[in-house]
């Protein structure tokens, strides 16, 4: 009986634990820039990546291919559909791949809310001198990744996200406002890094916007990959770094709003 009582007051406790707020971390959502924030519930709009129709029809047996492209379709809170424009009927495994490439920048256009990454963690706030450090635990034993370190600096800015597992991942942002985004902050930047034993991956994304009837949407991303591996000295050689960088640049053009066509289009897709 004692044994259950206090396996209900433990779990009691993480149930609070997991619902303390953190004040830092309501301010930054509070003052992060979204276009939904500004009303957008319907959007559509284009995608295309540098060179990439050359690099398909040099690579691939596709045939002639002109403007390979992308048409991208959302609707509030979370619907989406992505269309690959301008290759050939069938081909389905590389249109699966390409549209990969476009949802993994969803999230640079429609920013979801930055806590929901973090639901089902409990969060704890530490005093620091460059501002809070926010530990968010998995109490449940059922994350993919156990923890996580948030930092949000003194002015309020979200700084790094930095996971604690066999492979660490430290995340950096850079956030301004921007004369159309009403003191809201505007993520600039975001370089992640990663390393595993020798190997270090750095991959850093710099976002360019456009204004679009007062609200902003990314214009172009600039994505720079860099690879390094840390060869260890012998015998017979020295200690050798391998070091292999590249990069892409996604633009990002005819940007509808509230237009409802996402809305028809997606559920098409639905009823189908």
């Amino acid at each position: 009986m004692k044994k259950l009582l206090l396996f209900v007051l433990l779990a009691s406790c993480n149930a609070l634990y997991s619902q303390e707020k953190i004040e830092e971390l309501e301010q930054f959502e509070i003052r992060s820039y979204a276009p939904q924030k500004n009303g957008v519930t319907d959007l559509v709009f284009e995608a295309r990546i540098d060179h990439l129709t050359e690099l398909l029809s040099k690579n691939l047996a596709l045939g002639k291919l002109v403007d390979v492209s992308f048409k991208i379709y959302w609707n509030s809170p979370s619907q989406y559909k992505i269309e690959v424009q301008g290759l050939p009927k069938g081909f389905d495994e590389i249109k699966n791949d390409l549209v990969s490439l476009i949802k993994g920048k969803l999230e640079f256009i429609l920013p979801e809310k930055f806590s929901e990454k973090f639901k089902g963690y409990s969060l704890k706030a530490e005093p620091i001198a460059d501002g809070k450090l926010i530990h968010a635990i998995d109490a449940s034993y059922t994350m993919a990744t156990p923890e996580v370190e948030i930092l949000i600096d003194k002015s309020g800015q979200l700084k790094t996200v930095e996971t604690k597992s066999p492979t660490a991942v430290k995340t950096e942002f850079t956030h301004s406002a921007k004369s159309w985004s009403n003191n809201k902050l505007v993520l600039d930047k975001i370089v992640m890094t990663s390393k595993q034993g020798p190997a270090a991956m750095t991959t850093t994304n710099t976002i360019e916007y456009l204004n679009v009837n007062g609200i902003g949407f990314p214009a172009k991303i600039t994505v720079k990959n860099i690879s390094e591996v840390l060869i260890p000295k012998t015998e017979k050689t020295k200690e050798k770094k391998i070091k292999n960088e590249s990069g892409t640049v996604i633009r990002f053009t005819k940007y509808e709003i509230n237009t409802g066509k996402a809305q028809k289009i997606i559920n098409i897709g639905t009823n189908k």
